[in-house]
């Protein structure tokens, strides 16, 4: 089950200008005032500022595990190590790079990290100084993952499903991790709105996801921000059992006797209906359905078939040590 959320922040910026055509050099040397704004705006971040400004938000929610931060294609800091307690590294690090960016970059990316009530919690923010109007300064998406839930370190295919199979069919766990996960993206938009006074900032979403298995032979859906199903914590912490676990929720709905308000999408992001939805119509977890970017005919979904081996929706999960999942010593 994927815990996927978003805050949009959004500052006021200046239109930018677009340069002058020969003709319009012309019309303004005769004293013609022609419309040179474009439909983007300008907003003057500060890399080192900014980079604060988040840090101060999400250290009094209790973060201090700092995953990464990236300015333009400059890689201030890496978490390679998982080391835990290493936000100060990361401000170590942007102090030493403040020179390289002054008051200028393009896209800034800033992940950190945290465990909570039996949650594993990833915040990224985008932030940009050039965007079009009407949209965001900065993207805030969180992405958490029930830690349960989560492969353990050398923990093979067969042993991770007979470990978590029961668990996919408690709803109350479940519910009770989505309910969590929304506490948080609401404590953290207002942490957000005290850190950031001059900003407007709106929580977009926070929900809990099941994503179908994708047509055989798709490309891998490549996500923006910007998209409802948008999960930061895959870009980070990708997991060889990230599918086998969405088929085996899928599974477990259609044997509950209340489906838990989970979400079910296509790779793409779009919305296939919600977990009560899918039991009563097993269809709409089969690969392709009612997707007009997918065509094809998928399998079942709805019993407890997944598949009688560790091949899991043609991905060969492979049945040995998977290594490090959370980064955490």
């Amino acid at each position: 089950m994927r815990l996927v959320g978003q805050i949009h922040a959004t500052l006021r910026g200046e239109v930018i200008h677009r340069e002058p055509s020969f003709w319009e050099k012309i019309k303004q040397r005769l004293g013609g005032s022609p419309d040179l704004s474009t439909d983007r705006v300008r907003v003057a971040f500060e890399a080192s500022a900014l980079v604060d400004v988040i840090k101060r938000a999400l250290v009094g929610l209790g973060f201090d595990n700092a995953v990464s931060l990236v300015v333009d294609d400059t890689v201030v800091f890496q978490d390679t190590d998982g080391k835990a307690g290493d936000l100060p590294d990361l401000m170590i690090a942007m102090s030493e790079h403040t020179s390289l960016f002054g008051s200028g970059f393009s896209e800034l990316r800033l992940a950190l990290e945290h465990e909570e009530a039996g949650l594993h919690l990833l915040v990224e923010t985008r932030a940009f100084t050039e965007h079009p109007a009407g949209e965001p300064s900065a993207y805030v998406s969180i992405g958490g993952r029930i830690q349960d839930l989560e492969p353990r370190r050398g923990e093979s295919a067969e042993e991770y499903r007979n470990r978590v199979t029961p668990l996919v069919a408690d709803t109350t766990r479940l519910e009770g991790a989505r309910l969590q996960f929304e506490s948080f993206v609401s404590r953290l938009e207002h942490a957000l709105r005290a850190a950031m006074p001059e900003a407007i900032i709106t929580q977009k979403r926070a929900e809990a996801l099941v994503v179908r298995p994708p047509r055989e032979g798709a490309p891998e859906a490549k996500l923006e921000p910007s998209n409802p199903a948008y999960d930061p914590y895959t870009r980070y912490y990708p997991s060889p059992m990230g599918m086998m676990l969405d088929v085996m929720l899928i599974s477990s709905f259609m044997h509950m006797m209340h489906a838990p308000m989970i979400h079910v999408v296509s790779p793409s992001g779009a919305s296939v209906g919600s977990a009560a939805d899918v039991a009563e119509n097993p269809g709409l977890a089969e690969p392709g359905a009612e997707t007009t970017a997918e065509t094809g005919d998928g399998g079942d979904l709805g019993g407890d078939d997944f598949g009688g081996g560790d091949d899991f929706g043609g991905g060969d999960s492979g049945g040995g040590d998977f290594g490090d999942f959370g980064g955490f010593d």
